[in-house]
């Protein structure tokens, strides 16, 4: 163990370090560190909870938390704070290293060592690793159909230190929820930016980076019922803004985030169909990855039916199937698969607004509105 933290702990000689980015990745001292990383977070995970050892390895999994879990922290934030100001850290390093964060935040005793250099890692490590970077902005000018493969590959996921990012935002989020408000307060306070600033200081890659975390934690969001209104109005006064001004850089990222947040918005018509026809509209757009990204985006709201119809199930609302109307006659010919059950869903919302228009005499219009509808 003491090697380990040696190896973690050593500096990596600046001169003869290779110049080509994958070549230096490669590089025996930075193959070292990320062995070595590896190796140290596969026995936390494997000793870093009492609870899941028999007695043979009781011992070892006391001396191991004990000892060097927290060491091993003060090593892995060491190295990130390469990144923090600037330097260089190979992608898999930086995964693995965030993939240790996001372990050790159900474990109090670690959890209490992460806390109080919490927000330095939160606001100027992990969410910068999640807005879009110079090394995007190359490959999509130089090789759009590459970006568009790698937006794609689960592979790349398992060593993106913009996945393990989202992972640890959702699992800190998740597990210690007193951390959302500041975080979700530091999003909006992107957004009010992006707004106010003219055109040419506007900060489009932060505002990429809000809207992936948005998306990170969609599922913890729709719990929320107070989020997620006010989610709704952002997201409608500052969505949809960025969309007219054809900024490239926020097209995938944007886009994508329809597939994750589209529950968000389902239940208000105006919002809903902003996001359609947004996401018709950069299937004309003149780059590749915003026009990929919008054919991917059509999935989530043909699936978003099923909402539609748990919705009418509970409120018998005429929007709600004006928006379903516009869905249809949006994707007519898409809708195919979807047609029977469609069509018995229909049948049978009809019925039960006629039904309750007519055993209700002090009813109000919306049952009978529905049913026209």
């Amino acid at each position: 163990m003491v090697l380990f933290l040696n190896v973690l702990e050593s500096p990596v000689l600046v001169d003869g370090q290779p110049v080509d980015p994958d070549l230096r990745k490669t590089w025996g001292w930075w193959k070292v560190k990320k062995w070595t990383v590896h190796i140290l977070n596969r026995l936390f995970t494997r000793f870093g909870d009492l609870k899941l050892h028999n007695l043979e390895n009781r011992a070892f999994a006391q001396m191991f938390q004990k000892t060097y879990a927290g060491k091993i922290l003060e090593c892995h934030l060491s190295l990130l704070g390469v990144v923090r100001v600037g330097g260089y850290l190979p992608d898999r390093v930086t995964n693995l290293i965030l993939q240790y964060l996001s372990n050790i935040i159900s474990k109090l005793s670690m959890y209490n060592l992460l806390q109080p250099r919490l927000e330095v890692i939160l606001f100027e490590i992990v969410f910068p690793l999640m807005c879009f970077n110079d090394n995007d902005q190359k490959l999509w000018d130089e090789d759009p159909h590459e970006y568009v493969r790698k937006g794609y590959d689960i592979i790349e996921d398992l060593y993106s230190p913009r996945t393990a990012s989202m992972d640890f935002v959702s699992e800190l989020v998740r597990k210690r929820g007193e951390n959302l408000p500041k975080f979700i307060q530091f999003i909006v306070e992107i957004f009010k930016r992006y707004d106010e600033a003219p055109a040419e200081h506007k900060p489009y890659r932060q505002k990429d980076g809000a809207l992936l975390a948005i998306g990170a934690l969609c599922d913890k969001l729709h719990k929320l019922n107070h989020t997620n209104q006010n989610l709704s109005v952002c997201w409608c006064n500052t969505y949809f803004l960025s969309l007219a001004v054809q900024l490239a850089i926020l097209g995938p990222r944007t886009l994508g985030l329809q597939d994750n947040i589209l529950i968000l918005i389902s239940q208000t018509r105006i919002i809903f169909r902003k996001a359609l026809q947004s996401v018709v509209s950069g299937m004309r757009d003149p780059e590749l990855p915003v026009r990929v990204d919008s054919v991917f985006a059509l999935r989530s709201f043909v699936e978003a039916c099923k909402e539609f119809f748990k919705l009418m199930n509970e409120v018998e609302n005429e929007d709600l199937v004006f928006t379903l109307e516009t869905i249809v006659d949006k994707f007519g010919e898409e809708m195919a698969p979807y047609a029977l059950g469609l069509c018995q869903n229909l049948a049978s919302a009809f019925w039960r607004c006629m039904n309750t228009a007519e055993t209700e005499e002090d009813a109000d219009d919306s049952g009978a509105l529905a049913a026209v509808g």
